[in-house]
């Protein structure tokens, strides 16, 4: 999808159940699907029935979705998170996927030496506990913002929240964070 306008004639097809339009969506989404599941649910298996489950609800609400200039991806991912919630829901008994799963693990790579690199593990490990314990929808704003570097605007669509109210929230998250990390390094390192 190259323009509003491509995208807008695309959706428009979806729409339409134009056969060669859901065939060009699902070539092209259901990797994405597949992969983005499959960092959560870690079996193959599972992160493909969760893409389909997530296609099945794309398939039946794309008919009442109205283009408002926010890219057909974002929508996407909306409704797969929302299925992804809804296997932990069902599987768990959390409605929150698992903060783990959004770790970068290659944050402390630059560090050389081995105390260092433990201090930095440790360090981290607060931080996401913190973060764990955060109340929605500061956890949901902290991941998106943060974590996978989503803009302000695209967050606040997908929380169905004001962008003012996304800015809030992670300011007041990142208060709460920095006192909790404080603390709990403060009893780590004896100080």
């Amino acid at each position: 999808m190259k323009s509003i306008v491509d995208e807008e004639e695309f959706i428009l097809k979806l729409q339409r159940a134009d056969e060669d339009a859901w065939h060009n969506f699902v070539e092209y989404y259901m990797p994405r699907m597949v992969g983005y599941a499959v960092r959560h649910v870690k079996s193959k298996a599972v992160a493909e029935d969760v893409a389909e489950d997530a296609l099945i609800r794309i398939v039946t609400a794309i008919r009442k979705f109205t283009y408002q200039g926010v890219p057909l991806d974002v929508w996407v991912y909306r409704i797969e998170r929302n299925a992804l919630s809804d296997y932990y829901r069902r599987h768990t008994g959390y409605a929150t996927l698992p903060f783990q799963e959004f770790m970068d693990v290659h944050s402390t790579g630059i560090l050389k030496d081995p105390y260092e690199l433990a201090e930095a593990a440790d360090t981290k490990a607060i931080v996401y506990e913190a973060i764990d314990h955060l109340e929605e929808p500061r956890r949901s704003v902290v991941k998106m913002r943060l974590l996978e570097r989503k803009p302000v605007r695209e967050v606040a669509f997908l929380l169905d929240l004001s962008e003012s109210n996304v800015k809030v929230l992670l300011f007041r998250a990142l208060t709460e964070i920095k006192k909790v990390v404080g603390r709990k390094m403060g009893e780590t390192y004896g100080t």
